[in-house]
């Protein structure tokens, strides 16, 4: 049964009783009425128990299966297909068993073999760390020593070679007539000449971040700059303003979530302790299946952080069902074992939204914290390994929660961690944020697009406080776990710094934002974007057609149409016009699909003539079929055709996300593709006045896109090197063609 089910049936039953009580104002409250009810009891018991009857397990049978196909691989020199199998092995492979650190000593020759010698360090150290036979270490070893002189490292290879000769000295392990063997494989390793090979290294470190940007941490805000504070007043609670002017782009947070989880899809391609982006021989927890790290140390530290009792709720494929209760439970684990009260309490300080939600909401809800609780309870041994007096009650600066409890008894203690968790829920709603990744990948079309993909949810508790704006002035950056948040545009001395919780006045109409915003985050807004007339139906312009009288974006709107622009309500709308425009442009994707874009093209020239003539000038179908034409023409090899179509939608772009957006960034990829195209294509045209054209344009094209690339994801990111890396290729290009 799924959880969502589970909740479905105990609030139906709850709702006779439990849901006619009144004046409940604290987490506690909720949490004995709930705990009282036996049936909600009962049922959890036997969900998790079901679950854990279901629960997948380590299996030798696999892992030695996985090892079979990994060394079949291996011999057939199949290098990358063995990686992939011995780290099938390692993955099923049981903590105790020798299939895991063979699995990975034997990864490590196939990483050798593909000339990835530092990667294969890091599997022989592994390895002998996970107890490789001590007598087969010398092996190991004289693949470390080739290693590190193929690196020209050859202080470390000096050092590996101490520890074999140290070892086939030592008859527990080495038996004298293995030793001259071994020596003569140490002379031929020593003399082969060593080959430095250029590795590239991962360059997310965050103590390497920040030595590359501004930032001057303010010591009354954690993860804040100095350049702004946090005030509090009834109108708009606890805010943040900006002390001084701050400029376009300053930085003003850097900071590493208390907690975040992985999404579902995600959890092989991500560590899940760092979300640094996996190689393809992460490290797997040693207990349950689907939980990977990008090294040792990160597996150790979320073993020890959370890990440990997470981890059988992995085994028993728990996490998958109940959202945002998974990252709840794993802020307790990691509150339980932090060290640094002041970053405790800065989550403790998070606002819940207690007394704005409904009865049913919270009953919700805590039932989730009471089935996370009685996990923890039967499945873990958190509450035998855990003194909640010092790893919770002792850290809270301000002892309000905690007066509500005793916790004397394991009852008291479950009624405790319940009600914790039942407040981090209600936290991570209204605070919680989306971590996304953004990669280059090409398109159906061959064209260069990011993509921004959402990867994690995780809680920042200092750029939490800030309030929402429909129209904010900040961006959001991710680099890995680390959220850096950036100026987006020049904010004055005593101006509120404001983020956007999700619903944006360029993505959604007024109404929408209005109520996504009322019913997550129980609060009206009241931003310029959603009281401005003139933003008020902002994304309704895009649909619109033309005012006659001043070229305005003429709109339904309720019924009634009329001008955004001049306030014209005498105009009938050309609704023929539009359907026959429509029809054409059907037809001619009907010619795309027969494979034939000359005739295409002549069809969407006329519905681009027709849709000028009666559609707003920003409308998103002249863009539609302007994108159409420009692939058209790719496709018949009119280069400069496709780059001018193309061009023209930059404006209506603009207009609509503005001219630093992630959509403007991609239409400019699509350019600069087209303008290299024709760069390798025309050769023969360089000295005529259009190839001059298209040189000055790709010029102007690759100095917008470093400049937006530089603002949405800053001159660290990958992407930023990628912009780098075409305007070396343009050099080459220009060079050539001059």
């Amino acid at each position: 049964m799924e959880w969502q089910k589970v909740l479905e049936i105990l609030t139906c039953k709850l709702k006779s009783t439990f849901l006619l009580e009144k004046n409940i104002k604290h987490e506690n409250e909720i949490m004995f009425h709930l705990w009282n009810d036996q049936n909600i009891k009962k049922l959890i018991h036997l969900w998790l128990e079901d679950h854990y009857n279901k629960k997948e397990f380590k299996s030798i049978t696999k892992a030695q299966s996985f090892k079979i196909m990994g060394n079949k691989e291996f011999q057939a020199k199949n290098y990358m297909k063995s990686v992939e199998s011995y780290t099938k092995c390692a993955l099923y492979a049981p903590v105790n068993s020798c299939e895991l650190p063979i699995a990975i000593a034997n990864r490590s020759a196939s990483l050798f073999y593909l000339n990835r010698y530092d990667d294969c360090i890091k599997d022989i150290e592994l390895s002998i760390k996970l107890n490789y036979p001590k007598e087969l270490h010398y092996k190991l070893y004289l693949r470390a020593i080739q290693c590190y002189l193929k690196l020209d490292k050859h202080h470390l290879a000096k050092e590996t070679l101490s520890k074999i000769q140290k070892l086939i000295h030592d008859p527990n392990y080495i038996k004298p007539s293995m030793r001259d063997n071994i020596e003569k494989k140490i002379c031929n390793i020593t003399f082969i000449e060593s080959c430095v090979q250029d590795i590239v290294h991962n360059t997310d470190d965050i103590s390497k971040l920040k030595s590359q940007i501004v930032f001057e941490e303010n010591t009354n805000f954690p993860n804040a700059s100095i350049t702004i504070d946090r005030i509090h007043n009834e109108k708009l609670g606890r805010h943040v303003i900006a002390n001084k002017f701050i400029k376009e782009g300053d930085i003003l947070f850097l900071e590493e979530p208390i907690s975040f989880v992985l999404l579902n899809h995600d959890t092989y391609s991500y560590c899940q302790y760092c979300n640094n982006l996996n190689t393809d021989i992460p490290v797997p927890c040693r207990t349950c299946l689907n939980t990977f790290y990008c090294n040792e140390n990160c597996l150790t530290k979320a073993w020890s952080s959370y890990h440990c009792w997470e981890c059988p709720g992995n085994q028993m494929n728990l996490w998958k069902e109940i959202g945002i209760g998974h990252l709840a439970l794993k802020v307790l684990l990691t509150c339980s074992t932090i060290t640094d009260k002041i970053k405790f309490n800065e989550m403790q300080n998070l606002i819940t939204n207690f007394d704005k939600l409904s009865i049913d909401d919270l009953t919700i809800y805590g039932i989730t914290a009471i089935m996370l609780t009685i996990y923890l309870f039967k499945y873990t041994n958190f509450f035998k390994t855990n003194n909640l007096e010092d790893s919770l009650m002792k850290k809270f600066l301000n002892n309000f929660f905690n007066l509500n409890f005793n916790i004397l008894t394991n009852n008291d203690k479950q009624l405790y961690i319940s009600s914790l968790l039942l407040r981090y829920i209600l936290q991570l709603i209204s605070n919680g944020h989306a971590i996304t990744k953004s990669n280059i990948f090409l398109s159906e079309n061959d064209s260069s697009m990011i993509q921004q993909d959402i990867v994690a949810t995780g809680i920042y508790p200092s750029a939490s406080i800030m309030n929402h704006s429909c129209d904010p002035n900040i961006i959001n950056i991710f680099v890995n776990q680390y959220l850096i948040v950036r100026a987006s545009r020049d904010i004055s001395q005593g101006e509120e710094i404001f983020n956007c919780y999700g619903p944006h006045y360029r993505h959604m109409t007024t109404e929408n934002r209005q109520k996504i915003l009322k019913n997550q985050y129980c609060f009206i807004c009241k931003c310029k974007a959603c009281t401005l007339p003139k933003l008020q139906y902002f994304v309704e312009r895009f649909n619109a057609m033309k005012c006659l009288k001043c070229n305005g974006a003429l709109c339904n709107i309720k019924n009634s149409t009329y001008c955004l622009d001049c306030d014209d309500k005498s105009q009938i709308p050309l609704l023929n016009k539009i359907i026959q425009a429509n029809k054409i442009f059907q037809i001619s994707e009907v010619y795309i699909n027969l494979g034939k874009p000359e005739k295409a093209l002549d069809k969407l020239e006329k519905c681009l003539h027709i849709r000028k003539t009666v559609l707003y000038k920003y409308n998103e179908d002249i863009t539609i079929t302007l994108n159409l034409m420009a692939e058209m023409y790719k496709i018949m090899g009119q280069w400069v055709n496709s780059i001018m179509c193309l061009e023209n939608t930059l404006a209506a772009i603009k207009e609509k996300f503005g001219s630093f957006s992630i959509e403007l960034l991609n239409q400019l990829h699509n350019l600069i593709d087209m303008c290299f195209k024709y760069l390798e294509k025309e050769l023969n045209t360089k000295n005529t006045n259009t190839h001059k054209k298209i040189i000055k344009k790709t010029q102007i094209f690759l100095n917008q896109i470093e400049e937006i690339t530089n603002f949405n994801y800053g001159f660290w990111s990958n992407i930023y090197k990628d912009v780098k890396e075409k305007q070396n290729q343009f050099l080459n290009y220009s060079t050539y063609n001059l």
